[in-house]
């Protein structure tokens, strides 16, 4: 009997790491799909064309950080960790993207100083996706996204300008949720006050 039940236990947890396995592939398959959206390529494709006729002085630039954003998702999308100083490298060049599309309209303001940790790939930028997509912003009052780190936890806060509608689907956060929680028995909070939407992601102090 004992070896009997022994050996069902040995089977049912070989089952749920197989199947925690399957999942991390799937989420990280989703989140690389997520990031090379056709939308993205068509809205950055857009923009370079408007370039092309108003400011082809510009047109070098972008496609520096268009090529910089490309080439981060294609070498660290299937990374469990990147360095904290690598990915909010990859998000200047994310915004300097934004910029070109929304002007300064959408403004980012970098507090962290001590860069040190590592944290799962595309997640800052993925936070800051969801500020612009779910809140609007113009020249006169720009939607504000900060970003700071207490301890071993990043910050992202946006001040709340809600659009009348959108088509979200809450897998972003979802993702993040998922991926902390799976690999290293972390939470990500969320958190949206009266005037702020906060975001509180957890480094990794070594791989």
């Amino acid at each position: 009997t004992s070896a009997f039940l022994y050996f069902s236990q040995s089977q049912k947890i070989t089952l749920e790491l197989e199947q925690t396995e399957k999942e991390k592939a799937t989420l990280q398959s989703q989140m690389l799909q997520k990031n090379l959206e056709p939308h993205f390529l068509f809205n950055n494709l857009s923009v370079l064309s408007g370039l092309a006729r108003k400011k082809p002085e510009q047109i070098e630039d972008f496609i520096d950080d268009f090529s910089d954003v490309y080439r981060y998702y294609l070498k660290h999308g299937k990374k469990q960790l990147v360095e904290l100083k690598d990915e909010l490298l990859f998000l200047i060049s994310y915004m300097n993207l934004m910029k070109k599309r929304f002007g300064n309209t959408y403004q980012i303001v970098n507090n962290i100083e001590n860069t040190a940790g590592f944290i799962i790939p595309c997640s800052l930028q993925l936070c800051v996706e969801n500020a612009i997509k779910h809140n609007k912003g113009s020249e006169e009052n720009p939607l504000l996204i900060s970003l700071s780190r207490k301890e071993d936890t990043i910050l992202i806060k946006n001040t709340l300008n809600k659009v009348d509608f959108t088509h979200g689907t809450g897998t972003g956060n979802e993702y993040l949720k998922r991926q902390y929680q799976i690999n290293f028995n972390k939470d990500v909070n969320f958190t949206e006050t009266d005037t702020e939407f906060i975001v509180e992601i957890p480094l990794i102090s070594k791989i």
